[in-house]
């Protein structure tokens, strides 16, 4: 008994030292990554502050119809976050959406697929005593 509750324990401390260390281990790797964002962050912040003070400032881009205001808020914060400081958004347009025949052709295949197989029984529950016909009209 007190055999297998040392190696339980000693099993217990390998696992929790495994897991302290591979802890350790991610918590380098994203201090790594911390130091990395803010750095960049800090020079798209200075090259934000050069570009700013060297373009002067213009009438802001027409909006286009039927865009919400918040939603180009939402792209420029999207754009000014991706590629930084110093791009402006001059034109947004949703792309058409044409539906190719293949969903089309896929729905019939698939809806003449499901045909009623006539030797299988009824298809459909019963009510009462009513006796399925599942000949329906259908020669017979």
């Amino acid at each position: 008994m007190i055999d297998n509750l040392e190696l339980i324990g000693t099993g217990f401390a390998v696992v929790m030292m495994v897991l302290a260390a591979i802890w350790g281990a991610c918590a380098l790797v994203g201090s790594f990554f911390i130091r990395a964002d803010k750095a960049r962050e800090k020079a798209a912040a200075d090259a934000a502050a050069k570009a700013a003070a060297t373009i002067p400032a213009s009438p802001a881009a027409p909006v286009a119809a039927g865009v919400p205001p918040h939603h180009l808020a939402a792209i420029a914060a999207a754009v000014a976050h991706t590629l930084g400081a110093g791009y402006r958004v001059t034109h947004v347009a949703a792309p058409a959406h044409l539906v190719s025949n293949w969903p089309l052709e896929g729905r019939i295949e698939t809806f003449s697929s499901r045909r009623i197989r006539k030797d299988w029984g009824p298809t459909r529950p019963t009510l009462g005593g009513e006796t399925p016909n599942i000949l329906r009209g259908q020669k017979q």
